[in-house]
């Protein structure tokens, strides 16, 4: 059990002070760090990659609009 509140906590942990309080709690609560950066490897990997939205459109862009 609390291997799975670990990583509830890592799992919803947004930022990068979030995620530095939940990785402290996961410790704490027994779970090996090894654990804990496969976890979050395996977070990092299914979660979406934010769209940039610093980069100009492209001709492509401007003319679908």
């Amino acid at each position: 059990m609390p291997h799975k509140i670990a990583k509830l906590l890592l799992e919803k942990a947004g930022t990068s002070i979030e995620r530095t309080q939940a990785i402290v709690a996961a410790l704490s609560l027994g779970m090996p760090m090894h654990e804990i950066e496969e976890y979050l490897d395996w977070l990092d990997a299914t979660r979406p990659v934010p769209e940039d939205k610093s980069t100009p459109p492209t001709d492509d862009d401007t003319k679908t609009q």
